[in-house]
């Protein structure tokens, strides 16, 4: 797939300015930001986004997506792992993963985030923006020091954040290819969030259990009533 590169020095978000493109018809684009003023993550919260991250969006043409905005979703969060796992030092590879439903986190040993994923869907235009923030070498501020962290501080150098890119590029391409089947058993084997005690946050309510299954729509957890299904919500890890 030919992808179309647009780097910006800052805009107010890539997600938008991929999304004013999509309703013009433009398709199989990226958008690389240095920074962001105006970066929204999951439920609408502030993404911190101040230079030395690694900011872009993906438009793409929803006709040639065969399955839900969920598998883009997987494919962008197991082309983000692949590609952050190659520049962690030996000791911390294993300490990062996935979280429901599409945050990576590194475990240190409290569990931070290091990259966020939203993805928007226009079905009037037929297109979907994936957009994705990952901590590089960016400044964490002190009141996110404890749930967030940057791979600088991971593995103590300055990191090539355009090589990054490409870097990621080349595995969402790659990754764009596989079955169902093939992505959601990556999905699997990086999840850190399968087989853990946890809390599901929905608009209606809260649900604890231990989560046992998951695929494009959502989650499956063993609760003490039950098996339940949760197409979407916040997930909090309790143990």
């Amino acid at each position: 797939m030919d992808l179309k590169i647009i780097h910006l020095k800052e805009i107010d978000s890539t997600n938008r300015y991929c999304y004013k493109l999509g309703r013009e018809g433009k398709r199989n684009v990226v958008v690389i930001a240095d920074m962001q003023s105006a970066g929204v993550g999951r439920l609408g919260r502030r993404w911190y986004s101040n230079y030395g991250g690694l900011y872009f969006s993906i438009l793409l043409d929803l006709e040639d997506r065969e399955g839900s905005i969920g598998k883009l979703n997987f494919i962008g969060s197991i082309s983000v792992y692949e590609t952050l796992t190659d520049y962690l030092p030996g000791d911390l590879k294993n300490s990062i993963g996935i979280k429901f439903p599409n945050d990576i986190i590194v475990s240190t040993p409290r569990e931070k985030k290091i990259c966020g994923i939203l993805s928007e869907i226009n079905w009037d235009h037929k297109f979907v923006v994936l957009g994705i923030g990952i901590n590089i070498n960016n400044y964490i501020p002190e009141d996110l020091g404890d749930t967030a962290v940057s791979l600088r501080e991971l593995n103590r150098r300055e990191n090539n954040r355009f090589e990054i890119f490409s870097r990621f590029l080349n595995r969402f391409r790659d990754n764009l290819h596989l079955g169902d089947r093939e992505i959601l058993k990556k999905y699997e084997r990086y999840s850190k969030t399968l087989g853990r005690y946890v809390k599901v946050i929905t608009p209606r309510e809260e649900i604890k259990g231990t989560a046992f299954k998951i695929d494009y729509g959502g989650i499956y957890l063993s609760t003490l009533e039950g098996i339940r299904y949760i197409p979407v919500g916040d997930c909090i890890h309790l143990r």
